[in-house]
């Protein structure tokens, strides 16, 4: 009786890995594709993509805002390695969640703002309640940036 039912199981489990993965024919990973099986055959190639960028890390991310947040509130060495620490946690924490898949939107829009919350509480060791305020809102859009730099440069 054991053996049947491990065999039934076997049989069920390989008719389902065959439904996902094509049928093991070779039809392209998962599934047919939208061409179908007549245009396969008749040599269409897709065209091979260039070198995809891969996203900027936690330490880069730090590294390209840091200066900004060391101008605007005049941080001494110090609390610039500080600061740098907390930005690096901070979005290595983000990152996560959003490459977590199994979390529902509820789930995670809860762990960001606690994270947010954790964010803040450790920026409270090196900013004031109004530095505080104005970090939580700085724009790091591209258009804001340039405005910055430039007011920088000219100062």
């Amino acid at each position: 009786m054991r053996y049947i039912a491990i065999i039934a199981i076997t049989l069920l489990s390989i008719q389902s890995l065959s439904a996902q993965y094509g049928y093991g024919r070779g039809y392209g990973g998962y599934g047919r594709s939208r061409m179908g099986m007549g245009a396969s055959r008749m040599g269409a190639s897709q065209t091979p993509q260039g070198p995809t960028e891969e996203p900027p890390t936690a330490a880069e991310i730090a590294e390209e805002r840091l200066p900004d947040y060391v101008a605007e509130f005049e941080l001494d060495p110090f609390q610039t390695e500080v600061l740098r620490t907390y930005l690096e946690d901070y979005y290595n924490e983000v990152m996560a969640l959003q490459k977590d898949k199994i979390k529902d939107q509820e789930t995670m829009r809860k762990d960001f703002e606690r994270m947010q919350e954790e964010f803040k509480t450790d920026l409270r060791s090196i900013l004031t309640e109004e530095e505080l305020t104005k970090f939580m809102e700085m724009d790091f859009s591209s258009s804001a940036v340039r405005k910055r730099k430039k007011k920088r440069d000219n100062e």
